[in-house]
């Protein structure tokens, strides 16, 4: 069922690259709110990492929208873009910032084969999708949530594909020298791109508790990764050229049990501690997204945030990821997606898909992680409609004619 975008002028639209900070606009100091106000450290929520007394956010921290006075012509953005243009991205932008904006970026989240699974199949599905050439494939820990698991996953991916690979790291399971060395285990196997999450607590365990001797919040790990990268490569690296890149979570849509002001916040955390970028918990509405961006840039918040997609071909797994998520499908998309034969379904969920992506774009949006759930037809579908889509916007911008 086709979504109505909310209407926005181009100059009004959210925008996915970073903000620069302007020039009377001073950096805070790494781990502090611009406000002054420090966070406390440990979390208590079970599905995320926030406390919801944490929800004092200062507001009114400004946005920076312009570039820094004097700084060198940066080249002109794609035709349609209302971006502004920038030579200096802020510090710690990774390969999104600096990736040329000619198509569209787009990510599969895969995990490795179950334990009951044919590990042929899920690698030939996995292929078929690493042909397409998606900009990265990040691979989460599975079913068996172990990192041995999820490491030699990351490690066929590189062997066998060209295509680069994002690791989730997670706090659970080992103290703090634990972890560091997880680090280094996935530097030495080439991996530089690095999803820094919490994680969720160990099946039956209730709500999460820190390991002894580890870290609770995302934040932490994200500056455990880099004082590794720092030990490792060294320091004083230029905006934009980092060795590593981390990606953090954030979560645009209403969920159970998460606090719009805490969820912010930690997010900014997450920025201070040198997150590159975000990725969205699934979300099922273009205004939850323009929504969340304009809030999050009032916060001082400036890194891009890319948008977490699932396609909407399988109702019971969508039922499965409110489960997960705490974010409830829409009533209008649950009653369009039950009724009618299996082939119906799934052609009005590709709609569904293709409408939201396209209203995602109208608000511009410049990039989208797809969790796959290791199923190549609809993740190629939606790649494809993307590919279309960014040739024909090539050729308006370069004949007069069009």
């Amino acid at each position: 069922m086709p979504v109505t975008p909310p209407t926005a002028r181009a100059e009004d639209r959210p925008q996915l690259v970073a903000a620069a900070r302007t020039t009377d606009e001073p950096a805070p100091t790494s781990g502090a709110h611009p406000a002054g106000s420090a966070a406390p450290a440990s979390p208590t929520s079970s599905t995320g990492e926030h406390d919801p007394a944490r929800a004092s956010h200062p507001r009114g921290v400004p946005t920076a929208a312009t570039c820094r006075a004097g700084a060198p012509a940066a080249p002109p953005p794609s035709p349609d873009s209302s971006e502004p243009s920038c030579a200096e991205p802020p510090a710690r932008t990774s390969w999104l910032v600096r990736r040329p904006r000619r198509s569209t970026l787009v990510s599969f989240e895969v995990f490795p084969p179950r334990p009951t699974a044919d590990p042929d199949t899920v690698w030939r599905s996995i292929d078929a999708m690493a042909q397409a050439g998606p900009d990265f494939f990040s691979v989460t820990h599975g079913h068996s949530g172990g990192r041995g698991v999820s490491r030699e996953a990351l490690r066929h991916l590189r062997r066998t594909t060209r295509t680069p690979v994002m690791a989730h790291f997670t706090c659970g399971g080992t103290d703090r020298a634990g972890l560091e060395r997880s680090v280094e285990q996935l530097l030495d196997d080439g991996v530089r791109d690095l999803l820094a999450l919490r994680g969720d607590p160990p099946l039956g365990a209730g709500q999460w508790r820190t390991p002894p001797g580890g870290i609770g919040r995302a934040s932490e790990l994200v500056r455990l990764i880099r004082d590794v990268e720092r030990r490792r490569f060294g320091d004083g690296f230029r905006p934009g050229t980092r060795p590593l890149s981390v990606s953090v979570a954030c979560y645009p849509s209403p969920a159970r049990g998460r606090d719009p002001e805490a969820d912010l916040a930690s997010l900014w955390e997450k920025q201070e501690a040198g997150a590159d970028y975000a990725i969205t918990q699934v979300l099922y509405e273009p205004e939850d997204y323009a929504s969340f961006l304009e809030r999050a840039r009032s916060e001082g918040i400036h890194i891009p945030v890319v948008a977490g997609l699932m396609p909407l071909t399988n109702p019971k797994r969508l039922q499965r990821m409110t489960e997960i998520t705490g974010v409830p499908v829409p009533e209008r998309l649950t009653r369009f997606l039950t009724s009618g034969s299996p082939e119906e379904l799934r052609h009005r969920g590709t709609a569904a898909t293709l409408s939201l992506i396209d209203d995602l774009l109208d608000l511009g949006c410049a990039g989208f992680h797809l969790y796959t759930f290791n199923r190549p037809d609809a993740a190629l579908t939606i790649l494809e409609h993307l590919r279309v889509r960014d040739a024909a916007r090539e050729y308006r911008g370069r004949s007069p004619a069009a």
